[in-house]
Protein backbone atom coordinates (compact mmCIF):
# COMPACT_ATOMS: atom_id res chain seq x y z
CA UNK A 1 0.00 0.00 0.00
CA UNK A 2 2.73 2.58 -1.16
CA UNK A 3 2.55 4.70 -4.14
CA UNK A 4 -0.17 3.35 -6.11
CA UNK A 5 -3.00 4.96 -3.43
CA UNK A 6 -2.02 8.60 -4.24
CA UNK A 7 -4.02 8.87 -7.33
CA UNK A 8 -7.76 8.40 -5.21
CA UNK A 9 -6.44 9.32 -2.22
CA UNK A 10 -6.26 13.74 -2.66
CA UNK A 11 -9.94 13.65 -3.30
CA UNK A 12 -10.88 10.53 -1.39
CA UNK A 13 -9.17 11.67 1.98
CA UNK A 14 -10.66 15.80 1.45
CA UNK A 15 -14.34 14.20 0.94
CA UNK A 16 -14.12 11.63 3.91
CA UNK A 17 -12.66 13.84 6.36
CA UNK A 18 -15.23 16.50 5.56
CA UNK A 19 -17.81 13.84 5.95
CA UNK A 20 -16.19 13.10 9.28
CA UNK A 21 -15.71 16.28 10.51
CA UNK A 22 -19.18 17.05 9.99
CA UNK A 23 -20.88 14.04 11.52
CA UNK A 24 -18.57 15.36 14.94
CA UNK A 25 -18.82 19.02 14.78
CA UNK A 26 -22.84 17.57 15.28
CA UNK A 27 -22.13 14.76 17.81
CA UNK A 28 -19.25 15.35 19.97
CA UNK A 29 -19.01 18.63 23.10
CA UNK A 30 -16.62 21.35 22.01
CA UNK A 31 -12.78 20.70 23.73
CA UNK A 32 -9.61 22.77 23.82
CA UNK A 33 -6.92 19.64 22.29
CA UNK A 34 -6.37 20.06 18.48
CA UNK A 35 -7.12 17.18 16.56
CA UNK A 36 -4.09 14.54 15.52
CA UNK A 37 -1.66 15.85 13.25
CA UNK A 38 -2.58 14.23 9.72
CA UNK A 39 -0.60 11.37 7.90
CA UNK A 40 1.11 10.51 5.01
CA UNK A 41 0.38 7.57 3.33
CA UNK A 42 3.37 5.82 3.79
CA UNK A 43 2.90 6.41 8.03
CA UNK A 44 -0.64 5.00 7.37
CA UNK A 45 0.36 2.18 5.16
CA UNK A 46 2.78 1.23 8.04
CA UNK A 47 -0.29 1.22 10.84
CA UNK A 48 -2.49 -0.64 7.89
CA UNK A 49 0.86 -3.23 7.89
CA UNK A 50 0.96 -3.48 11.43
CA UNK A 51 -2.56 -4.28 12.68
CA UNK A 52 -3.83 -6.43 9.65
CA UNK A 53 -0.84 -8.43 9.57
CA UNK A 54 -1.20 -9.34 13.29
CA UNK A 55 -4.51 -11.29 12.15
CA UNK A 56 -4.66 -11.97 8.65
CA UNK A 57 -2.98 -10.73 5.22
CA UNK A 58 -3.77 -7.20 4.22
CA UNK A 59 -6.67 -6.40 2.16
CA UNK A 60 -6.50 -3.95 -1.24
CA UNK A 61 -8.97 -1.40 -0.83
CA UNK A 62 -10.28 -2.69 -4.20
CA UNK A 63 -12.22 -5.54 -2.96
CA UNK A 64 -15.11 -3.72 -1.50
CA UNK A 65 -16.87 -0.32 -2.58
CA UNK A 66 -15.94 3.36 -1.32
CA UNK A 67 -18.93 3.35 1.30
CA UNK A 68 -18.61 -0.22 2.93
CA UNK A 69 -15.19 0.46 4.31
CA UNK A 70 -15.67 2.85 7.07
CA UNK A 71 -18.35 0.36 8.65
CA UNK A 72 -16.04 -2.49 7.67
CA UNK A 73 -13.01 -1.45 9.39
CA UNK A 74 -15.04 0.22 12.83
CA UNK A 75 -16.02 -3.62 12.83
CA UNK A 76 -12.65 -4.93 12.24
CA UNK A 77 -11.41 -2.87 15.23
CA UNK A 78 -14.13 -4.24 17.36
CA UNK A 79 -13.53 -7.48 16.71
CA UNK A 80 -10.29 -6.88 17.38
CA UNK A 81 -10.63 -5.34 20.91
CA UNK A 82 -12.56 -8.86 21.38
CA UNK A 83 -10.26 -11.22 20.22
CA UNK A 84 -7.20 -8.99 22.45
CA UNK A 85 -9.57 -8.30 25.62
CA UNK A 86 -8.40 -4.55 24.98
CA UNK A 87 -8.05 -1.67 22.79
CA UNK A 88 -5.81 -2.79 19.80
CA UNK A 89 -6.47 0.11 17.36
CA UNK A 90 -7.04 3.55 18.47
CA UNK A 91 -9.40 5.91 17.65
CA UNK A 92 -7.33 8.14 15.81
CA UNK A 93 -5.74 5.00 13.96
CA UNK A 94 -9.07 3.86 12.55
CA UNK A 95 -9.51 7.21 11.63
CA UNK A 96 -6.75 7.03 9.40
CA UNK A 97 -7.29 3.75 7.83
CA UNK A 98 -10.25 4.52 7.27
CA UNK A 99 -9.61 7.51 5.11
CA UNK A 100 -6.87 6.23 3.03
CA UNK A 101 -8.65 3.06 1.88
CA UNK A 102 -12.29 5.11 1.53
CA UNK A 103 -9.72 7.48 -0.60
CA UNK A 104 -8.27 4.69 -2.26
CA UNK A 105 -11.10 2.36 -3.27
CA UNK A 106 -14.00 2.99 -6.18
CA UNK A 107 -17.48 4.01 -5.64
CA UNK A 108 -18.61 0.34 -7.53
CA UNK A 109 -16.80 -2.73 -8.15
CA UNK A 110 -16.63 -4.19 -11.62
CA UNK A 111 -19.43 -6.34 -12.58
CA UNK A 112 -19.22 -9.47 -14.01
CA UNK A 113 -20.57 -10.65 -17.74
CA UNK A 114 -23.42 -12.81 -17.84
CA UNK A 115 -22.90 -16.27 -18.64
CA UNK A 116 -24.45 -16.80 -22.01
CA UNK A 117 -26.04 -19.61 -23.71
CA UNK A 118 -24.06 -20.18 -27.27
CA UNK A 119 -27.15 -22.24 -28.25
CA UNK A 120 -24.64 -25.41 -28.52
CA UNK A 121 -24.56 -26.14 -24.89
CA UNK A 122 -25.94 -29.23 -23.11
CA UNK A 123 -29.59 -29.37 -22.12
CA UNK A 124 -31.49 -29.89 -18.85
CA UNK A 125 -34.92 -30.94 -17.93
CA UNK A 126 -35.54 -29.13 -14.28
CA UNK A 127 -38.29 -30.72 -11.90
CA UNK A 128 -38.66 -30.53 -8.53
CA UNK A 129 -37.88 -33.54 -6.06
CA UNK A 130 -40.63 -33.62 -3.08
CA UNK A 131 -42.53 -30.92 -1.08
CA UNK A 132 -41.12 -27.36 -1.86
CA UNK A 133 -40.50 -24.82 1.08
CA UNK A 134 -40.79 -21.28 2.23
CA UNK A 135 -37.26 -21.69 3.39
CA UNK A 136 -34.86 -23.87 2.07
CA UNK A 137 -31.79 -24.84 4.17
CA UNK A 138 -30.14 -28.11 1.85
CA UNK A 139 -27.22 -28.13 3.59
CA UNK A 140 -25.82 -31.78 1.96
CA UNK A 141 -26.84 -33.99 -0.77
CA UNK A 142 -24.47 -36.93 -0.90
CA UNK A 143 -25.16 -39.81 -3.31
CA UNK A 144 -24.79 -43.13 -1.83
CA UNK A 145 -25.16 -46.68 -1.42
CA UNK A 146 -26.44 -48.20 1.65
CA UNK A 147 -26.41 -52.33 0.68
CA UNK A 148 -29.50 -52.56 0.27
CA UNK A 149 -29.79 -53.59 -3.05
CA UNK A 150 -31.20 -50.04 -3.86
CA UNK A 151 -28.90 -48.80 -5.89
CA UNK A 152 -27.48 -45.49 -5.46
CA UNK A 153 -29.92 -42.98 -2.87
CA UNK A 154 -29.72 -39.47 -1.87
CA UNK A 155 -28.74 -38.69 1.72
CA UNK A 156 -29.78 -35.03 2.40
CA UNK A 157 -29.23 -32.78 5.37
CA UNK A 158 -31.66 -30.64 6.11
CA UNK A 159 -31.54 -27.60 8.39
CA UNK A 160 -34.52 -25.93 8.08
CA UNK A 161 -36.44 -29.64 9.05
CA UNK A 162 -33.38 -30.69 11.43
CA UNK A 163 -33.22 -33.96 9.67
CA UNK A 164 -31.35 -36.46 7.96
CA UNK A 165 -33.51 -37.52 4.90
CA UNK A 166 -32.91 -40.39 2.54
CA UNK A 167 -34.24 -39.55 -1.03
CA UNK A 168 -34.85 -42.82 -3.31
CA UNK A 169 -35.86 -42.79 -7.23
CA UNK A 170 -38.15 -45.57 -7.56
CA UNK A 171 -40.60 -45.90 -10.52
CA UNK A 172 -43.91 -44.51 -8.75
CA UNK A 173 -41.21 -41.05 -8.22
CA UNK A 174 -39.19 -39.99 -5.35
CA UNK A 175 -39.65 -41.35 -1.67
CA UNK A 176 -38.24 -38.77 1.21
CA UNK A 177 -37.64 -41.13 4.14
CA UNK A 178 -36.59 -39.03 7.52
CA UNK A 179 -33.83 -41.21 8.97
CA UNK A 180 -33.14 -39.04 12.25
CA UNK A 181 -33.70 -35.77 13.51
CA UNK A 182 -30.37 -33.67 14.40
CA UNK A 183 -30.34 -30.06 15.22
CA UNK A 184 -28.39 -29.06 12.08
CA UNK A 185 -26.94 -31.85 10.27
CA UNK A 186 -24.23 -30.65 7.38
CA UNK A 187 -22.63 -33.80 6.49
CA UNK A 188 -22.64 -37.52 6.29
CA UNK A 189 -20.63 -40.26 5.57
CA UNK A 190 -21.50 -44.20 4.94
CA UNK A 191 -19.11 -46.98 6.46
CA UNK A 192 -19.41 -50.13 8.37
CA UNK A 193 -18.87 -48.25 11.65
CA UNK A 194 -18.71 -51.46 13.93
CA UNK A 195 -18.06 -54.01 11.72
CA UNK A 196 -21.33 -55.89 11.36
CA UNK A 197 -21.36 -56.10 7.36
CA UNK A 198 -23.98 -53.30 7.46
CA UNK A 199 -23.31 -49.95 6.26
CA UNK A 200 -23.99 -47.04 8.96
CA UNK A 201 -24.12 -42.86 8.65
CA UNK A 202 -21.80 -40.72 10.63
CA UNK A 203 -23.47 -37.50 10.64
CA UNK A 204 -21.41 -34.16 11.36
CA UNK A 205 -23.79 -31.94 13.24
CA UNK A 206 -23.01 -28.23 13.20
CA UNK A 207 -25.13 -27.51 16.11
CA UNK A 208 -25.60 -23.70 15.98
CA UNK A 209 -26.14 -21.10 13.16
CA UNK A 210 -24.27 -18.10 14.68
CA UNK A 211 -20.65 -18.05 14.64
CA UNK A 212 -20.65 -18.31 18.52
CA UNK A 213 -18.13 -20.05 20.52
CA UNK A 214 -21.04 -22.76 21.64
CA UNK A 215 -20.53 -26.14 22.31
CA UNK A 216 -23.08 -27.55 20.40
CA UNK A 217 -21.62 -29.32 17.36
CA UNK A 218 -21.66 -33.03 17.57
CA UNK A 219 -20.89 -36.04 15.88
CA UNK A 220 -23.24 -38.78 15.17
CA UNK A 221 -24.13 -42.19 14.31
CA UNK A 222 -27.10 -43.58 12.69
CA UNK A 223 -26.46 -46.81 13.34
CA UNK A 224 -28.44 -49.41 10.33
CA UNK A 225 -30.39 -52.50 11.89
CA UNK A 226 -31.16 -55.72 10.40
CA UNK A 227 -34.69 -53.89 9.88
CA UNK A 228 -32.96 -51.71 7.79
CA UNK A 229 -34.15 -48.93 10.06
CA UNK A 230 -31.39 -46.33 12.10
CA UNK A 231 -30.76 -46.20 15.64
CA UNK A 232 -29.16 -42.78 16.65
CA UNK A 233 -26.17 -42.85 18.72
CA UNK A 234 -24.07 -39.75 20.03
CA UNK A 235 -20.45 -40.25 19.13
CA UNK A 236 -18.81 -37.26 20.04
CA UNK A 237 -20.60 -34.03 21.90
CA UNK A 238 -19.06 -30.66 23.08
CA UNK A 239 -17.72 -29.78 20.02
CA UNK A 240 -17.62 -25.84 18.52
CA UNK A 241 -19.38 -25.62 14.91
CA UNK A 242 -18.87 -29.21 13.37
CA UNK A 243 -18.30 -28.98 9.76
CA UNK A 244 -17.47 -32.54 8.46
CA UNK A 245 -16.14 -35.86 9.50
CA UNK A 246 -14.00 -38.41 7.93
CA UNK A 247 -13.72 -42.33 9.29
CA UNK A 248 -11.06 -44.27 7.59
CA UNK A 249 -7.37 -46.07 9.18
CA UNK A 250 -5.21 -43.14 10.07
CA UNK A 251 -2.52 -44.76 11.35
CA UNK A 252 -2.48 -47.83 9.66
CA UNK A 253 -3.01 -50.16 12.61
CA UNK A 254 -6.40 -52.21 10.80
CA UNK A 255 -9.10 -49.92 12.95
CA UNK A 256 -10.88 -47.11 12.13
CA UNK A 257 -10.00 -43.53 13.33
CA UNK A 258 -12.27 -40.33 12.48
CA UNK A 259 -10.70 -36.81 11.56
CA UNK A 260 -12.83 -34.04 12.54
CA UNK A 261 -13.00 -30.14 11.48
CA UNK A 262 -14.83 -27.48 13.66
CA UNK A 263 -15.28 -23.95 11.90
CA UNK A 264 -15.95 -23.15 15.44
CA UNK A 265 -16.72 -19.35 16.20
CA UNK A 266 -13.95 -17.45 17.61
CA UNK A 267 -11.84 -20.74 18.03
CA UNK A 268 -12.10 -23.69 16.01
CA UNK A 269 -10.14 -26.91 15.50
CA UNK A 270 -9.18 -29.77 13.71
CA UNK A 271 -8.29 -33.23 15.07
CA UNK A 272 -8.43 -37.12 14.73
CA UNK A 273 -9.46 -39.77 17.23
CA UNK A 274 -6.84 -42.30 17.42
CA UNK A 275 -8.90 -45.34 17.90
CA UNK A 276 -7.40 -47.33 21.04
CA UNK A 277 -10.04 -50.32 20.95
CA UNK A 278 -13.30 -50.91 23.33
CA UNK A 279 -14.67 -47.61 22.64
CA UNK A 280 -11.85 -45.76 23.48
CA UNK A 281 -10.16 -42.88 21.78
CA UNK A 282 -7.30 -40.40 22.00
CA UNK A 283 -6.99 -37.05 20.58
CA UNK A 284 -4.59 -35.40 18.47
CA UNK A 285 -4.72 -31.99 17.44
CA UNK A 286 -3.93 -31.12 14.26
CA UNK A 287 -4.41 -27.13 13.51
CA UNK A 288 -6.25 -24.77 16.33
CA UNK A 289 -7.89 -21.99 14.40
CA UNK A 290 -11.15 -20.85 13.34
CA UNK A 291 -12.66 -21.68 9.69
CA UNK A 292 -12.49 -25.31 8.83
CA UNK A 293 -15.30 -26.38 5.94
CA UNK A 294 -14.13 -29.41 5.45
CA UNK A 295 -11.73 -32.19 6.03
CA UNK A 296 -11.05 -34.59 2.85
CA UNK A 297 -8.61 -38.00 2.74
CA UNK A 298 -6.61 -38.33 -0.41
CA UNK A 299 -3.23 -39.59 -1.01
CA UNK A 300 -1.31 -35.91 -2.29
CA UNK A 301 2.20 -37.51 -1.93
CA UNK A 302 1.50 -40.74 -4.15
CA UNK A 303 3.24 -42.94 -1.10
CA UNK A 304 0.37 -44.97 -0.36
CA UNK A 305 -1.04 -43.40 2.70
CA UNK A 306 -3.77 -41.64 3.59
CA UNK A 307 -3.41 -37.31 3.75
CA UNK A 308 -6.12 -35.48 4.78
CA UNK A 309 -7.07 -32.14 3.34
CA UNK A 310 -9.05 -28.43 4.60
CA UNK A 311 -10.26 -25.60 3.24
CA UNK A 312 -9.88 -22.58 5.51
CA UNK A 313 -12.01 -20.06 5.74
CA UNK A 314 -12.51 -16.90 8.14
CA UNK A 315 -9.08 -14.19 8.05
CA UNK A 316 -7.25 -17.43 6.78
CA UNK A 317 -8.57 -18.05 3.55
CA UNK A 318 -6.04 -21.08 2.85
CA UNK A 319 -5.55 -25.07 1.85
CA UNK A 320 -3.96 -26.63 4.28
CA UNK A 321 -2.55 -30.45 4.47
CA UNK A 322 -1.70 -33.09 6.77
CA UNK A 323 0.93 -35.21 5.52
CA UNK A 324 0.68 -38.85 6.80
CA UNK A 325 4.11 -39.32 7.53
CA UNK A 326 2.93 -42.73 9.56
CA UNK A 327 2.35 -44.19 12.98
CA UNK A 328 -0.19 -41.41 13.50
CA UNK A 329 2.31 -38.71 13.02
CA UNK A 330 1.44 -35.90 10.48
CA UNK A 331 2.81 -32.85 8.98
CA UNK A 332 1.22 -29.74 8.67
CA UNK A 333 1.84 -28.00 5.29
CA UNK A 334 -0.04 -24.91 3.61
CA UNK A 335 -0.56 -25.76 0.07
CA UNK A 336 -2.49 -22.35 -1.16
CA UNK A 337 -3.18 -18.86 0.59
CA UNK A 338 -5.89 -16.43 -1.02
CA UNK A 339 -4.70 -12.60 -1.62
CA UNK A 340 -6.60 -11.47 0.98
CA UNK A 341 -9.36 -11.94 3.63
CA UNK A 342 -12.28 -11.08 1.91
CA UNK A 343 -11.46 -13.94 -0.77
CA UNK A 344 -14.89 -16.07 0.95
CA UNK A 345 -13.55 -19.19 0.42
CA UNK A 346 -16.55 -22.05 0.36
CA UNK A 347 -15.92 -25.71 -1.11
CA UNK A 348 -13.22 -28.15 -2.29
CA UNK A 349 -12.92 -30.91 -4.36
CA UNK A 350 -9.91 -33.52 -4.50
CA UNK A 351 -10.07 -34.91 -7.32
CA UNK A 352 -7.62 -36.18 -10.92
CA UNK A 353 -8.63 -33.72 -12.83
CA UNK A 354 -6.11 -33.63 -15.92
CA UNK A 355 -6.05 -37.04 -15.66
CA UNK A 356 -2.03 -37.99 -14.28
CA UNK A 357 -2.73 -40.45 -11.95
CA UNK A 358 -2.70 -37.99 -8.79
CA UNK A 359 -4.70 -35.63 -6.82
CA UNK A 360 -5.62 -32.29 -8.15
CA UNK A 361 -7.57 -29.99 -5.67
CA UNK A 362 -10.52 -27.96 -7.04
CA UNK A 363 -12.10 -25.16 -4.96
CA UNK A 364 -14.27 -22.73 -5.05
CA UNK A 365 -14.87 -18.38 -3.33
CA UNK A 366 -18.20 -17.27 -2.84
CA UNK A 367 -19.05 -16.22 0.74
CA UNK A 368 -20.28 -12.59 1.23
CA UNK A 369 -22.19 -12.98 4.09
CA UNK A 370 -19.58 -11.74 6.72
CA UNK A 371 -18.47 -8.46 6.51
CA UNK A 372 -20.17 -6.91 3.12
CA UNK A 373 -22.61 -8.85 1.01
CA UNK A 374 -22.75 -7.72 -2.47
CA UNK A 375 -21.47 -10.97 -4.85
CA UNK A 376 -18.13 -9.92 -5.41
CA UNK A 377 -16.14 -9.92 -8.98
CA UNK A 378 -13.04 -11.73 -7.99
CA UNK A 379 -15.82 -14.63 -6.78
CA UNK A 380 -15.40 -17.54 -8.82
CA UNK A 381 -13.46 -21.66 -9.07
CA UNK A 382 -10.06 -22.54 -9.93
CA UNK A 383 -8.33 -25.66 -9.06
CA UNK A 384 -4.31 -26.64 -7.97
CA UNK A 385 -2.22 -29.10 -10.28
CA UNK A 386 -0.55 -31.61 -8.96
CA UNK A 387 2.96 -31.51 -10.03
CA UNK A 388 4.73 -33.84 -7.16
CA UNK A 389 5.95 -33.58 -4.37
CA UNK A 390 4.12 -31.34 -2.89
CA UNK A 391 4.40 -28.54 -5.27
CA UNK A 392 0.87 -27.28 -6.76
CA UNK A 393 0.52 -24.62 -9.63
CA UNK A 394 -2.82 -22.14 -9.36
CA UNK A 395 -4.97 -22.31 -12.46
CA UNK A 396 -7.90 -19.84 -12.80
CA UNK A 397 -11.38 -21.77 -13.68
CA UNK A 398 -13.57 -18.76 -13.77
CA UNK A 399 -15.44 -15.64 -12.20
CA UNK A 400 -18.81 -17.01 -11.17
CA UNK A 401 -20.55 -14.59 -8.25
CA UNK A 402 -20.90 -16.80 -5.48
CA UNK A 403 -19.65 -19.59 -6.06
CA UNK A 404 -20.77 -22.48 -3.38
CA UNK A 405 -20.31 -25.63 -4.38
CA UNK A 406 -18.87 -27.77 -7.27
CA UNK A 407 -19.30 -31.15 -8.18
CA UNK A 408 -16.74 -32.80 -10.90
CA UNK A 409 -18.02 -35.65 -13.64
CA UNK A 410 -17.93 -36.09 -17.74
CA UNK A 411 -21.22 -34.11 -18.32
CA UNK A 412 -21.03 -34.46 -22.01
CA UNK A 413 -18.86 -37.93 -22.76
CA UNK A 414 -16.37 -36.57 -24.46
CA UNK A 415 -14.09 -38.48 -21.50
CA UNK A 416 -12.80 -35.54 -19.72
CA UNK A 417 -13.52 -34.22 -16.29
CA UNK A 418 -16.19 -31.19 -16.38
CA UNK A 419 -17.84 -29.29 -13.27
CA UNK A 420 -21.10 -28.08 -11.99
CA UNK A 421 -20.56 -24.92 -9.84
CA UNK A 422 -23.60 -23.79 -7.49
CA UNK A 423 -24.37 -19.91 -6.55
CA UNK A 424 -25.70 -18.50 -3.05
CA UNK A 425 -24.65 -14.56 -3.56
CA UNK A 426 -25.68 -13.73 -6.83
CA UNK A 427 -28.14 -10.85 -7.45
CA UNK A 428 -31.06 -12.65 -7.96
CA UNK A 429 -33.68 -10.21 -9.24
CA UNK A 430 -31.88 -10.23 -12.54
CA UNK A 431 -33.00 -12.95 -14.58
CA UNK A 432 -29.89 -13.39 -16.74
CA UNK A 433 -27.31 -13.95 -13.47
CA UNK A 434 -27.59 -17.76 -12.83
CA UNK A 435 -27.63 -20.05 -9.95
CA UNK A 436 -26.04 -22.82 -11.59
CA UNK A 437 -23.32 -23.23 -14.33
CA UNK A 438 -20.90 -25.98 -16.00
CA UNK A 439 -17.58 -25.46 -16.94
CA UNK A 440 -16.90 -27.48 -20.47
CA UNK A 441 -13.08 -28.75 -20.32
CA UNK A 442 -11.74 -28.98 -23.78
CA UNK A 443 -9.67 -31.90 -23.10
CA UNK A 444 -6.57 -29.63 -21.99
CA UNK A 445 -8.02 -28.29 -19.23
CA UNK A 446 -9.29 -25.11 -20.53
CA UNK A 447 -13.01 -24.40 -19.19
CA UNK A 448 -15.74 -22.32 -21.15
CA UNK A 449 -18.54 -21.64 -18.68
CA UNK A 450 -22.46 -22.70 -19.97
CA UNK A 451 -25.59 -21.86 -18.14
CA UNK A 452 -27.63 -24.76 -16.72
CA UNK A 453 -30.42 -22.44 -14.41
CA UNK A 454 -31.21 -19.29 -13.03
CA UNK A 455 -33.29 -21.07 -10.26
CA UNK A 456 -33.37 -22.26 -7.56
CA UNK A 457 -31.05 -19.40 -5.94
CA UNK A 458 -28.94 -20.46 -3.38
CA UNK A 459 -27.22 -23.65 -4.30
CA UNK A 460 -25.05 -24.73 -2.05
CA UNK A 461 -24.63 -28.60 -2.25
CA UNK A 462 -24.96 -30.76 -5.49
CA UNK A 463 -24.20 -34.71 -6.70
CA UNK A 464 -23.98 -36.18 -10.22
CA UNK A 465 -25.45 -39.19 -10.76
CA UNK A 466 -26.91 -41.09 -13.94
CA UNK A 467 -30.54 -40.93 -11.81
CA UNK A 468 -32.87 -41.57 -15.39
CA UNK A 469 -30.35 -44.97 -16.17
CA UNK A 470 -29.63 -43.55 -19.52
CA UNK A 471 -25.69 -43.46 -19.05
CA UNK A 472 -25.66 -39.61 -18.91
CA UNK A 473 -25.10 -37.85 -15.65
CA UNK A 474 -28.22 -35.99 -14.18
CA UNK A 475 -27.91 -33.20 -11.18
CA UNK A 476 -29.33 -33.20 -8.18
CA UNK A 477 -29.10 -30.15 -6.63
CA UNK A 478 -30.09 -28.40 -2.79
CA UNK A 479 -30.80 -24.69 -2.20
CA UNK A 480 -29.92 -22.49 1.16
CA UNK A 481 -31.41 -19.58 1.21
CA UNK A 482 -28.99 -18.11 3.44
CA UNK A 483 -30.22 -14.08 1.96
CA UNK A 484 -33.81 -15.42 3.20
CA UNK A 485 -32.07 -17.13 6.43
CA UNK A 486 -30.77 -13.24 7.42
CA UNK A 487 -33.72 -11.87 6.94
CA UNK A 488 -36.10 -14.23 9.17
CA UNK A 489 -33.30 -13.60 11.79
CA UNK A 490 -33.74 -10.14 11.88
CA UNK A 491 -37.53 -10.13 11.53
CA UNK A 492 -37.97 -12.60 14.65
CA UNK A 493 -35.59 -10.24 16.47
CA UNK A 494 -38.33 -7.50 15.58
CA UNK A 495 -41.17 -9.26 16.62
CA UNK A 496 -39.42 -10.05 19.57
CA UNK A 497 -38.19 -6.36 20.31
CA UNK A 498 -42.51 -5.31 19.38
CA UNK A 499 -43.35 -7.79 21.67
CA UNK A 500 -41.72 -6.62 24.52
CA UNK A 501 -43.05 -3.16 24.09
CA UNK A 502 -46.35 -4.59 23.03
CA UNK A 503 -47.75 -8.48 23.58
CA UNK A 504 -48.88 -9.60 20.81
CA UNK A 505 -48.76 -13.88 20.27
CA UNK A 506 -50.25 -13.51 16.35
CA UNK A 507 -47.61 -10.77 15.46
CA UNK A 508 -44.92 -13.64 14.16
CA UNK A 509 -47.76 -15.38 11.80
CA UNK A 510 -49.30 -12.08 10.63
CA UNK A 511 -46.01 -11.21 9.41
CA UNK A 512 -45.11 -14.43 7.44
CA UNK A 513 -48.69 -14.22 6.13
CA UNK A 514 -47.67 -10.69 4.52
CA UNK A 515 -44.18 -11.51 3.68
CA UNK A 516 -43.89 -12.27 -0.27
CA UNK A 517 -40.69 -14.01 0.59
CA UNK A 518 -42.93 -16.73 2.83
CA UNK A 519 -44.16 -18.80 -1.09
CA UNK A 520 -42.78 -22.26 -1.41
CA UNK A 521 -39.58 -22.82 -3.25
CA UNK A 522 -37.39 -25.33 -4.62
CA UNK A 523 -35.86 -27.00 -2.05
CA UNK A 524 -34.20 -30.06 -3.81
CA UNK A 525 -34.00 -30.19 -8.12
CA UNK A 526 -33.68 -32.65 -10.33
CA UNK A 527 -32.14 -31.53 -13.76
CA UNK A 528 -32.34 -33.86 -16.08
CA UNK A 529 -29.34 -34.10 -18.69
CA UNK A 530 -30.94 -33.89 -21.98
CA UNK A 531 -27.61 -34.38 -24.12
CA UNK A 532 -27.61 -35.69 -27.38
CA UNK A 533 -24.04 -36.15 -27.92
CA UNK A 534 -22.95 -39.68 -28.19
CA UNK A 535 -20.26 -41.24 -25.81
CA UNK A 536 -16.93 -41.78 -27.69
CA UNK A 537 -15.80 -44.43 -29.78
CA UNK A 538 -13.13 -46.66 -28.32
Amino acid sequence: MKHRFFSALLSGLLAFFLFQNSLHAQTSPQTSSAPAAPKTVEEISVLINQYCSACHKVPPPNVLPKDSWPRVIKLMAELSQTRFGHEFISAEHVRDITALYYGSSSKTLPVLPYIEDPGKSLKFAASTVKEKSSLPLILDINAVDLGRGKGTEFLVCDGERKQVLLLSHTREGWQETPLADIDIPIRTQVIDYDGDGLLDIVVADLGIYPLTNDLKGKVLLLRQQASGEFIKETLITGLGRTTDIQVLDLDQDGDLDMAVAVFGGGAGEIFWLENLGKDQHRKHQLLQLSGALNISAGDLNGDGKVDLVSLVAQEHEMIVSFINQGKGVFKTEVLAQAPHPMFGSTAMALVDLDGDKDLDIVFTNGDAFDTQEDPKPYHGVQWLENLGKLKFNYHNIGRFYGAASVAVGDLDRDGDLDLVVGSWVNYWDDPKRRSLIWYENNGKQIFTPRPIANQPAGIVTLALEDVTGDGRLDIIAGSFRMDLFTKQLFKEQEVKDQSTKKPNKDAAAEQKANDPDSSPKHRILLLENRSLRQPPTH
